[in-house]
């Protein structure tokens, strides 16, 4: 019998599930931004008398 006993390795327990991982980089907001005014490529200007051909001229 001896005298100072060996000391047992200690218990290990394995985890059942996997190891986590990190939580994923969430996506930077961007903040809000209006969108692109629309110019019109033609002028904005009235003539009188004319019209699109496709509307008759008044009838007296």
């Amino acid at each position: 019998m001896a005298t100072q006993p060996e000391i047992p390795p200690p218990d290990t327990i394995n985890p059942q599930s996997p190891p986590e991982t990190p939580p994923m980089e969430p996506v930077p907001e961007q903040p809000y931004q209006e969108p692109p005014e629309i110019v019109p490529d033609a002028p904005d200007v009235d003539e009188p008398g004319k019209g699109p051909d496709e509307v008759p001229e008044d009838q007296p």
